[in-house]
């Protein structure tokens, strides 16, 4: 029960009472003032007979009574009125048939009235002749009463109600800013260290607002603080000076993770560009200028492709490298075309020697895996062809041979094995640093051909990702991962799901998922979803819209593969993960090179307050954990731990 409400019970009590009180109080009241005038009238009835009778005889005689108390009777509330003799004789009677008092008998019994009694001498002369006794009936009094009473409950009442509308109103002005008190406590809790606009004019609030408002505001300092160290450190580590874009370092471990066993990336090209006759431009207009063309490339080379995404790194000397993510061969060509023709137009344009031209080798790989090494090689050749021909005509662009499992056969093969349930579950545990516990299961996929050969997620899940048959796919795992929590009780508490932005995309799967979700209730705390750093930076209107749909069935939504890029830091604050797990290509390398440890010491920081845990991926040797666990890594995951297993055996 709010405190708001706890007030007003209170205050309704106390306003309760009183009326209670000031109703009894008065009822009382009223109650003496009639019996009194009850006894005054029966004393004054009978004075008045009296000297009536003492007047009119001089013996008492009954018929003459009779006659003179009739009209009296008949006009009073009377029970009774007797004459009796000297002796205590009765001379003359007449009472009050029996009559009900026309009150509820409650009230009659919670206001008794005792029938007053007047008595009065009949005198005549000096000599007495007698008594009239006069008894009054209560009936009069009661109803008067009652009616008195009611019409001061009513008005009582009216003004209770009043009372307690405008204490309604008055508690609400002094408890709002409590509201917002509480409204910016749960957001605190909730990791929004948001703060408190208004000032209450109760001092005791406006202490509590203060302390709120200067807490979270040292948290949010805190936060931005490290998130700036990290950022300043990330580029400082994997930034080019010159061009503002990534070095040879960053770009190669920025490109890893995208080729890595996500799905994200299922086809694009590496480009290098190389700019001849720098070292002229350099001597005869200065390190400034070259260094401003250098810059310029990279501005144009950031421009992607097609509407898509580009990275863009330094990869040595005059050497510029673009990866060009989920793009066909023929926008890779034209983008890289237009870039080297666009370019030699400028350099021509401001007089530079003949010797300053730009050439470009692409390397296009499409329904397989490749490593950028690979890719590397074939740029490098293709690059090696256009600077062989005088950097003149479009860029030389060589494609990768597609691996044994590319091509409309395996699409057939996926689609038939989603269709026809030849899907294998296999789970790999995520290990804490602390106490080796289990935190929990990552759920993995494995398509069963048509003849028993398993094919892994690395070998089909690009191809499914070009052929958008990754919502299909994402859709059946979860629904048998739910199965299996039902089936299996051996699983941990909590497993996790990759799913893709094609899949994050599809209205159909997202509709499907919430439907499966939904029947299952009960297992929706247990599940988490994945969603790649990168994918998730890209995208993040639809990842917010995502996790708010999960949030309503208590699903939560973790990063996964996550690569310390500058969009991902954003997604990742704005998100606020169930987890974050950053990218092997980083994790494999902390031990060796102070600069990431320095950079994963920054981010821990940042995600500290908002109680984030960071978990290392891709670690294969034990001798890496205690390394982990000093930094401060809640977690860790890769075959150190075990190897991904079928779910019945794990």
């Amino acid at each position: 029960m709010t405190l708001g409400r706890q007030l007003l019970l209170g205050i309704t009590a106390i306003f309760l009472g009183l009326l209670l009180g000031i109703e009894a109080s008065y009822v009382s009241i009223a109650r003496g003032r009639l019996s009194e005038q009850l006894d005054a009238h029966a004393n004054e009835t009978a004075t008045s007979l009296a000297l009536s009778m003492g007047v009119r005889m001089s013996l008492l005689d009954a018929s003459l009574i009779n006659i003179m108390v009739n009209p009296v009777f008949d006009r009073g509330h009377f029970e009774s009125i007797e004459v009796r003799d000297l002796g205590g004789g009765s001379v003359f009677s007449r009472s009050l048939d029996k009559h009900e008092i026309l009150v509820p008998q409650w009230f009659a019994g919670l206001v008794a009235f005792d029938a007053p009694t007047g008595e009065a001498l009949i005198s005549a002369g000096w000599r007495q002749l007698g008594r009239v006794v006069v008894k009054v009936h209560p009936q009069y009094a009661y109803e008067q009463l009652y009616d008195t009473a009611r019409a001061t409950l009513a008005v009582l009442a009216v003004l209770f109600a009043l009372a307690l509308l405008a204490m309604r109103y008055y508690l609400s002005g002094i408890l709002k800013p409590l509201r917002d008190i509480e409204r910016v406590a749960l957001a605190i809790s909730d990791r929004d260290f948001a703060l408190i606009a208004g000032e209450p004019g109760a001092r005791e609030l406006q202490r509590v607002t203060h302390a709120i408002n200067s807490m979270s505001s040292k948290i949010r300092e805190a936060i931005a603080q490290e998130a700036a160290r990290a950022e300043r450190l990330r580029r400082e580590t994997f930034e080019d000076p010159v061009t503002g874009q990534l070095n040879r370092r960053g770009f190669e471990q920025s490109v890893s993770s995208l080729l890595g066993e996500n799905g994200d990336v299922h086809s694009g090209a590496l480009a290098l560009f190389s700019l001849a006759g720098l070292a002229e431009i350099n001597l005869v207009f200065g390190l400034t200028r070259g260094n401003d063309i250098l810059e310029r490339l990279s501005a144009a080379l950031a421009t992607p492709a097609a509407g898509g995404t580009v990275v863009v790194g330094r990869w040595q000397g005059p050497t510029l490298a673009a990866f060009l993510p989920n793009v066909d061969r023929q926008t890779a060509q034209s983008w890289a075309d237009g870039i080297c023709r666009v370019f030699a137009d400028r350099l021509r344009a401001e007089d530079l020697p003949s010797t300053a031209v730009v050439s470009a080798g692409v390397a296009y790989f499409s329904a397989g895996t490749a490593t950028l090494m690979q890719l590397a090689q074939i740029a490098d050749g293709a690059l090696s062809q256009a600077v062989g021909r005088g950097g003149m005509g479009p860029a030389v662009v060589a494609t990768r041979a597609a691996g044994a499992e590319a091509g409309t056969d395996l699409k057939k093969e996926i689609e038939a094995a989603i269709q026809e349930g030849r899907i294998t579950l296999l789970g790999q545990k995520v290990i804490a640093t602390a106490d080796a516990s289990v935190t929990h299961m990552e759920i993995f996929s494995s398509l069963i051909r048509s003849d028993g050969v398993a094919i892994p997620a690395a070998g089909f899940v690009p191809v499914a990702n070009q052929h958008g048959l990754l919502p299909a796919l994402d859709a059946k795992v979860a629904g048998m991962a739910l199965d299996a929590l039902l089936r299996i009780a051996t699983l941990p508490r909590t497993i996790s799901l990759n799913v893709s932005m094609q899949s994050v995309a599809s209205e159909v799967f997202r509709a499907e998922l919430q439907a499966l979700l939904a029947k299952h209730r009960q297992l929706a705390a247990r599940l988490v979803v994945e969603l790649t750093g990168y994918a998730a930076s890209r995208s993040p209107g639809l990842t917010r819209k995502f996790s708010a749909e999960m949030s309503k069935l208590g699903v939560r939504v973790a990063l996964d593969n996550f690569d310390l890029d500058r969009n991902a830091m954003t997604i990742a604050h704005e998100l606020l993960p169930a987890y974050i797990k950053l990218a092997p290509a980083f994790t494999q390398q902390i031990g060796v090179r102070e600069d990431l440890r320095f950079i994963v010491e920054a981010m821990l920081r940042m995600l500290r307050p908002l109680e984030i845990p960071l978990i290392a991926q891709g670690v294969e040797e034990g001798s890496a954990i205690p390394v982990l666990a000093e930094l401060g890594l809640a977690a860790y995951q890769g075959y150190a731990g075990g190897r991904p297993e079928p779910l019945a055996a794990a």
